[in-house]
């Protein structure tokens, strides 16, 4: 492990840690933050200078975000618990092994005032629009158009929320 991924994995994801001193480590390991809050047991595997975080953003305990491929985080989005956001894939294999090398990156952009329940997963390459809300549990694949309740697996647009 890097120093980067040790100081991002380790005391930054420390309980005992203030939210000011986490986002401090976060960005000394090369994260791009805004004014955000930031809660601990946050993962980060991969490279952290692909991850940008704007203002106002609030991550709940024990994301668990990959940010080799990207990771865009607009302003105002919020996270909640248990949250993973992937940015690496691979092809199908043969049978000898199913998951080839080498893996695939596609960013990851999620945009202003999207709101994440507990659990949602993000697939690489997607694109989640302004305004959006993923429900609790949901497993994201494709972009998910601006201002809709998007919810399941994989998730699809519920209903259009107002603006």
């Amino acid at each position: 492990m890097t120093i980067k991924g040790w100081l991002a994995n380790s005391p930054a994801a420390s309980a005992l840690l203030h939210s000011k001193v986490r986002l401090a480590l976060l960005r000394a390991a090369g994260a791009k933050i805004g004014r955000a809050r930031i809660m601990h047991g946050m993962t980060v595997g991969g490279d952290i200078s692909g991850l940008t975080i704007g203002d106002g953003v609030f991550l709940n305990t024990g994301c668990s975000l990959h940010p080799t491929g990207g990771i865009a985080i607009g302003d105002n989005v919020s996270f909640g618990p248990r949250v993973i956001v992937m940015t690496g894939t691979h092809e199908i294999g043969p049978s000898t092994k199913r998951a080839s090398d080498p893996t695939q990156f596609q960013p990851v952009v999620i945009e202003n005032g999207a709101w994440l329940g507990a659990g949602v997963i993000v697939n690489p390459g997607v694109t989640i629009g302004a305004g959006c809300i993923v429900a609790p549990g949901a497993v994201v694949t494709k972009d998910c158009e601006p201002n809709g309740l998007y919810a399941g697996v994989p998730a699809i647009r519920k209903r259009d929320l107002d603006v």
